[in-house]
């Protein structure tokens, strides 16, 4: 049997509920207290939120009550805190098992601190690491050869398909000198080994001809191109609309799709005042939304948006209503735009609309555009797409770098 303290709880949710396991009734006090701490980040409250309600909908744990004046912590020359009391709690549990039932205890716990003091009690004890957002995942890696490794890299790795470098399915290897110029670009294919980059450019009327302003740009256009899901991260200015929407329109005028297909949560930016109830359909709601915003600012204006929607080209759809919608027979491209604020329940959902006869891009940046708490950290969907579908012969993602907007909204980055 398990015994997590307040910490594992916090960081595990609910992989701790996967079996049977004990609780202290000082965690629910201590969740409580977290939930709304006004010293805690946002994050932290609503990982506390959350394992609230996980105790709520699992019934498979038992509370143990710690005691109101427990000696026990002077005899274990522990100081007298909520960690503490848990420490003792657990403590005594374990010292009523039979020597065979003491084989299966574990104290469960992220905090160093309460770790060492459970060792130093005798109780046997599991340290889980606090879970880390892994946000290192960039679609590409970086390497550096000298003249003779490029050599070795050309004769030998490429020749042979060797993996030297571990490189996932649909991942890119951009390859730099040491004066950090990129030399050479490639695509790991699982079956095809090193795929060298050829595509640089798409053409639309809509759009003209758009060429990548950057090496990032051009494996974001080669990721269109070669997979069925496309997640593009980035700051803003960093070109993940205009290139997502001038590849639809690449391939809508070429009659390769039908139709483009807007996912959109029309969540307010964060910290802005809400204008309440927005007047007319729910198409003429959308487009005096930020969606709509996004659209004109990259269709033109208003009318050529309504123009493509009234053709059937354009389809404004909200997450509201997207349940049971399927995308089967559509040929279309459905784009998920600001995708940061989205949780793993709702992409999931949006990501099982999608049929084999459709693309899908994932359009957001989670690292510093979420508008609301409850789509950050460890439950947001975009982050969490990214660890799931990363290697998957389907799937393909680019974080861009850099910002072309403007000088100024390079330097607004800053802030």
């Amino acid at each position: 049997m398990k015994l997590y303290d307040t910490c594992a709880i916090l960081n595990l949710q609910k992989e701790a509920f996967a079996e049977k396991f004990l609780i202290c009734n000082l965690t629910f006090k201590e969740l409580e207290h977290i939930k709304s701490s006004g010293t805690k980040d946002e994050e932290t409250k609503w990982q506390a939120r959350q394992a609230l309600h996980l105790f709520d909908f699992y019934d498979n744990y038992e509370v143990l009550r710690a005691k109101v004046a427990d000696d026990l912590l002077k005899e274990l020359d522990l100081e007298d805190n909520n960690d503490s009391r848990i420490i003792t709690t657990a403590y005594r549990y374990y010292n009523s098992l039979s020597d065979e039932e003491k084989k299966d205890f574990k104290f469960i716990t992220s905090d160093t601190s309460c770790r060492y003091n459970a060792e130093s009690v005798g109780l046997p004890t599991e340290y889980t690491n606090a879970e880390t957002l892994d946000d290192s995942y960039t679609g590409y890696l970086d390497i550096y050869l000298s003249d003779d490794e490029l050599v070795l890299f050309y004769s030998d790795v490429i020749q042979n398909k060797k993996n030297v470098f571990n490189l996932i399915h649909n991942q890119y290897l951009l390859i730099k000198d040491y004066d950090d110029k990129i030399i050479d670009k490639y695509r790991w294919d699982d079956e095809e080994g090193y795929v060298k980059l050829t595509y640089v450019s798409v053409n639309s009327q809509m759009f003209g001809k758009i060429s990548p302003k950057d090496d990032y740009q051009q494996i974001a256009l080669d990721n269109l191109a070669h997979n069925q899901i496309s997640m593009l991260r980035g700051p803003a200015g960093s070109g993940k609309s205009l290139l997502s929407f001038a590849y639809m329109f690449h391939l809508l005028e070429r009659g390769k799709i039908d139709k483009i297909i807007v996912f959109a949560n029309t969540v307010a930016t964060k910290g802005s005042a809400k204008l309440g109830y927005y007047p007319g359909t729910r198409t003429e709601k959308l487009l005096d939304s930020q969606i709509g915003n996004l659209l004109e600012s990259k269709l033109g204006d208003r009318i050529a948006v309504e123009n493509l929607i009234e053709r059937g080209q354009l389809i404004l759809l909200p997450f509201s209503d997207i349940r049971g919608y399927d995308t089967t027979g559509m040929n279309a491209a459905i784009y998920i735009s600001e995708a940061q604020n989205l949780d793993i329940e709702m992409l999931k959902l949006a990501l099982q609309r999608i049929s084999e006869d459709s693309i899908c891009i994932i359009d957001g940046d989670y690292e510093t555009q979420t508008d609301l708490s409850t789509y950050a950290g460890t439950n947001n969907g975009m982050r969490r797409a990214s660890q799931v579908f990363r290697g998957e012969d389907v799937y393909g993602e680019v974080r861009l770098k850099n910002i072309y907007r403007s000088k100024i909204a390079s330097i607004a980055q800053k802030m």
